[in-house]
C-alpha cells in the first residue's frame, strides 16, 4: 500500500466539462465534448459461464471549461443482459456519483449532464459573490471552481465488481477536498455491498484493533503518531482479490497533509468476521486476471 500525501492545489487536476453545461450559466458558448462509443480496446469484456451474466463497461465523459470552471467526470458505466442487474448496477454507480436519488432508470447522460449544470450554477454563486466581495481588478487573479470526479474498474470477478472512484472538489482556498475510495457490487443481484453485507454486526466494533493495525502497518509506515484518532472509516469496505479494504476520508483520521489512508485485511485474518453471505460471494470469486482495468 503506497503512501499519498495531498499538498495544496496540486491534487487538483483542471480540465474540460460538457459544454452545454455552461451556456446557461454566463451565456459563453463553450464546446461539448462527449467520449465516442468506446471500441474494443477500451472495453471488459467478460465472458464466463451461462449462469454468470456477461459484463461490459462502457466509458462515459464529460467535460468542459471557461473563466468560472474547469469540471470533468469520468465514469465506467455497466452494462449486463440481465435489465434488473443493469438497473441495479446503474443506481450504484449514479449514486456513488452523488445523485442520491438514482432509480437506475435514468438516461445516464443526461442524469450526469443535469447534475453539472446545478453544480456549476452553484459553484458559479458563489464565485461571483466573493469576486464582487473581494473588489478585484480586472487583472487580478479571481477564483476558479475546479471539480473532478472519475470511477472505473478496480476488478472483475466471478462472485462481484468493484469500482474505484477519486475526485476533487476546489473553490478557492488553500486546497481542494479530494476522496478517493471503493464500492463492490454483487454481480448476481447488481447490488452494491456495504457493511452489514460483508461484516457481522456483532462484529464490527470489535473490527477497530485489527484494522487500527492494519492502516498504521500498511500507510503510516509503523508511525501512529502520525494519526489523529481512529474509528471505524465512514466509507462502505470493498472487495478485492487480496481482502476486504477499508478507507479512511482526508481528516478522518489524521491531518489533511497525511493523505487518504487504507489498508487491505486479507480474508484469512477476517473469517471471523466476514458474514457466510460475503463467503459465498468471495468463494465464486476466481479472478479473470486478464479481465482487470485498471
Amino acid at each position: 500500500m503506497k503512501k499519498v500525501f495531498l499538498i495544496s492545489n496540486s491534487f487538483i487536476v483542471a480540465t474540460l466539462m460538457a459544454g452545454i453545461l455552461m451556456c446557461a450559466c454566463n451565456g459563453k458558448k463553450t464546446v461539448e465534448t462527449t467520449a465516442p462509443v468506446a471500441d474494443s480496446d477500451s472495453v471488459v469484456a467478460i465472458v464466463e459461464e451461462e449462469t454468470i451474466p456477461q459484463v461490459k463497461f462502457n466509458p462515459e465523459v464529460f467535460s468542459s471549461s471557461d473563466q468560472w470552471l474547469d469540471y470533468k467526470v469520468k465514469i465506467a458505466m455497466p452494462i449486463v443482459d440481465s435489465p434488473d442487474i443493469q438497473k441495479n448496477m446503474r443506481q450504484v454507480v449514479l449514486r456513488n456519483f452523488g445523485l442520491k436519488d438514482a432509480t437506475g432508470e435514468e438516461d445516464f447522460k443526461q442524469a450526469i449532464i443535469n447534475s453539472s449544470k446545478r453544480q456549476a450554477a452553484d459553484a458559479k454563486a458563489e464565485l461571483e459573490e466573493m469576486f464582487a466581495e473581494a473588489e478585484f481588478d480586472e487583472d487580478d487573479y479571481r477564483p476558479k471552481y475546479s471539480y473532478e470526479d472519475e470511477i472505473t474498474v478496480g476488478c472483475v470477478t466471478d462472485g462481484y465488481v468493484t469500482f474505484e472512484n477519486v475526485g476533487d472538489d476546489y473553490r478557492a482556498g488553500a486546497h481542494g477536498m479530494p476522496w478517493q475510495y471503493r464500492f463492490t457490487v454483487d454481480r448476481a443481484t447488481g447490488k452494491q455491498l456495504k457493511w452489514a453485507d460483508i461484516i457481522k454486526i456483532s462484529m464490527k466494533t470489535r473490527l477497530k484493533p485489527l484494522l487500527k493495525k492494519a492502516v498504521i502497518d500498511q500507510y503510516f509506515n509503523d508511525d501512529p503518531g502520525m494519526m489523529d484518532s481512529f474509528d471505524l472509516p465512514g466509507a462502505e469496505p470493498a472487495l478485492t482479490p487480496e481482502g476486504v479494504w477499508f478507507g479512511w476520508g482526508a481528516y478522518e483520521i489524521a491531518c489533511f497533509a497525511a493523505g487518504i489512508p487504507e489498508c487491505i485485511v486479507p480474508y484469512d485474518k477476517l473469517q471471523d468476521y466476514l458474514t457466510d453471505y460475503i463467503k459465498e460471494v468471495i468463494e465464486k470469486s476466481r479472478t479473470d486476471k486478464d479481465s482487470q482495468k485498471k
